[in-house]
């Protein structure tokens, strides 16, 4: 079996960037713990992987970018502090990450913040990308480049890349649909409040809702859906108006961020609403906790961070590439008598 750099790191007692230094004659080592590291990994045998010992020595440290739709929006808190974890095991290998934020989804902004990360000589690409011909081609052409594409959290069709990591949307909103249909007996006329149509995550949520409607609750009816773009001013204005024009509406949807507002409207319309959502942020969990919200369905954002970072390394590193391009975190389905 090859001897990895983890075992010589704790035979000599340092961490595994240290003995990356050492074996590569890098600046940042004792002399002393040098040479005690040089000679257990003579002793073992050990034989560094060229890519890894390639990119350790090149005088260009290499670069990650990573760019999302989370300006705002609190749900992806979770997600940086994963990719703030990663960073952390990654950064002693000389691999460094340069992060982009951007609030909503003009294509314009997304294009030009691309443009940005690929002028700074990035290596690989880790966005939350908006479902649009133009960046899907910004995307293609990166790859093209031999820049490493990974979607995060939110994904495209039309893309060469090595990874999506987040959750199976279309999934997700079949949860949706079954448990509404459940709290509601299978009547509701329900609002869908959504963040943007040009987003497919957002797209397969409400297909996979409408899905279980007509199959499992043929009386359950969808009313309208409007857009917040993630936004929660935008989301209390547009759940106002959803609420004060179809007055036969009793539960609401929730299908991306924006939760905020949307329960805000309802508190003051006033009238009983079963209401269901996405994701656990402090917001969302204390209202869960109130029996305001009645569920809401969880994707694990902090592994989508951490793995995604993880994904792109062992590929720079390695040029491994996980085995499966969809790489699918949990739905969690969170009511009040689970907290």
């Amino acid at each position: 079996m090859a001897v990895t750099i983890k075992q010589i790191a704790e035979l000599a007692g340092v961490s595994r960037g240290t003995v990356d230094r050492a074996l590569n004659h890098r600046a940042g080592v004792k002399k002393e713990v040098a040479e005690r590291i040089l000679q257990i990994a003579k002793e073992l045998n050990y034989r560094p992987n060229a890519v890894a010992k390639a990119l350790a020595n090149t005088n260009k440290p290499c670069l990650i970018g990573v760019l999302m739709n989370s300006d705002g929006n609190e749900f992806f808190d979770e997600v940086l502090a994963g990719i703030r974890k990663a960073k952390k095991e990654i950064e002693s290998f000389g691999v460094s990450i340069s992060l982009r934020m951007m609030k909503g989804f003009d294509v314009s902004k997304q294009l030009g913040l691309i443009e940005q990360l690929r002028e700074e000589g990035i290596a690989a690409l880790a966005i939350t990308p908006i479902d649009d011909p133009v960046i899907i081609d910004a995307l293609n052409s990166l790859s093209r480049e031999g820049i490493a594409v990974t979607t995060l959290n939110a994904d495209v069709e039309g893309v060469e890349k090595i990874a999506f990591v987040g959750c199976d949307y279309q999934k997700s909103g079949q949860i949706a649909g079954g448990l509404m249909g459940l709290f509601t007996g299978g009547t509701a006329k329900v609002g869908v409040i959504t963040g943007s149509a040009k987003m497919l995550g957002h797209n397969l949520r409400i297909q996979g809702f409408s899905e279980i409607a007509g199959r499992d609750f043929p009386e359950m009816e969808i009313i309208e859906v409007v857009e917040n773009n993630d936004d929660n001013i935008q989301s209390y204005y547009c759940t106002v108006k959803l609420l004060k024009e179809h007055q036969e509406i009793n539960a609401l949807y929730v299908a991306a961020a924006g939760v905020r507002g949307a329960v805000e409207a309802a508190e003051v319309d006033g009238r009983k609403i079963t209401i269901l959502t996405h994701d656990e942020t402090p917001y969302v969990m204390g209202k869960l906790k109130d029996g305001v919200i009645q569920a809401t369905i969880g994707q694990q954002p902090f592994s989508q961070g951490y793995l995604t970072i993880r994904t792109l390394f062992d590929y720079l590193m390695y040029q491994k590439k996980p085995k499966q391009v969809q790489h699918y975190t949990q739905n969690e389905i969170k009511i009040k008598y689970s907290l």
